[in-house]
């Protein structure tokens, strides 16, 4: 990084973080404090009002009523924005498609025409593949009540459709947490209906609206309930080393302890990725081995019962009709 990259970096921490000590700037820029002592005196010496404080609490602040000019961007920090911003599209935020084209379409008229040409080929050739599930579409404005009541600690007031039972109920529910998982996009805190925590697929909120009512569960750590997608559990497998060293880097598995035992690999792995772990184990028979919990091996073995005796039927039946005609 160069140094009028750092200075003005330094600026924008100052204004954003209040107060900062040399070796907080240093480790940030992964520099030594004696640059960050020059960087500052370079400050100075442009009339930047940075204040100094000494001793015990003391650090570097900026004059609040500093102005910090327009940023000149370089051709590489715009092209990390616009991969960003594409990244971005992928998580597929509701109701906020128009404002990435048109952030996107800001950063590259920055450019002259010639550079703006090859920033938006060399973009169209960065794709980012992190979807599982494609919802079709939001509500209209489903969104700025969830940050509203986040922000303001309030419950909200929403009308949610259950695919399942294809019907659509009203819940009083208080916010917890917003968060992208498999291309979508979900909610989970307290559902007053039932008394317990719930998560909502946004694609599935009907209506939405704040209400008036204080959220109490905001900050309370929830029992989570057996049926909760993004429940925590905590595996051990036994698998063929060469298969490990295949998927070890599998986000499912990347809180694993691998330890050998004989011509195997022992895993013990915590996940909330329970799906991963049963394909796993159904697709790989001859070289991943269930061991525990005892409620998954039942699972496994119940889902492996059924495919037998239904495609051991399936197979009968054939036979039968081959041999009627």
């Amino acid at each position: 990084m160069k140094k009028t990259e750092r200075q003005n970096g330094i600026i924008h921490l100052l204004r954003m973080r209040k107060k900062m000590t040399a070796k907080e700037l240093a480790d940030y820029f992964d520099v030594s404090e004696r640059t960050i002592y020059r960087d500052i005196d370079g400050l100075s010496q442009l009339h930047v009002p940075i204040i100094s404080y000494e001793g015990l609490g003391g650090g570097y602040e900026i004059d609040s009523s500093y102005f910090l000019p327009s940023i000149k961007l370089s051709e590489q920090e715009i092209l990390m924005l616009l991969m960003v911003l594409k990244a971005g599209e992928e998580f597929r935020i509701p109701n906020m498609a128009a404002d990435y084209n048109l952030l996107s379409g800001k950063l590259l008229n920055v450019l002259p025409d010639d550079e703006r040409q090859k920033a938006s080929q060399a973009i169209s050739h960065i794709n980012f593949d992190i979807l599982r599930i494609i919802p079709k579409g939001y509500a209209d404005d489903v969104l700025n009540p969830i940050l509203e009541a986040l922000f303001k600690s309030c419950d909200l007031q929403l009308s949610y459709y259950h695919p399942e039972r294809n019907a659509t109920e009203s819940r009083r529910f208080s916010p917890i947490e917003l968060q992208f998982g498999d291309g979508g996009w979900y909610i989970n805190g307290y559902c007053h209906l039932r008394e317990e925590k719930r998560t909502f697929r946004l694609d599935r909120i009907v209506s939405i609206t704040c209400m008036d009512e204080e959220n109490h569960f905001i900050n309370r750590e929830l029992p989570v309930p057996e049926h909760d997608k993004f429940r925590w559990n905590t595996y051990e497998l036994l698998i063929d080393p060469a298969l490990y060293r295949i998927i070890k880097d599998d986000v499912y598995l990347q809180n694993a302890v691998a330890r050998s035992i004989d011509s195997k690999m022992h895993l013990t792995v915590s996940t909330p990725y329970k799906d991963e772990i049963c394909k796993l184990v159904l697709c790989h028979p001859k070289k991943v081995t269930a061991l525990r919990p005892e409620e998954f091996m039942d699972e496994i073995k119940q889902l492996s019962n059924a495919l037998s005796e239904k495609y051991q039927d399936v197979s009968q039946r054939s036979i039968s009709d081959e041999e009627s005609n």
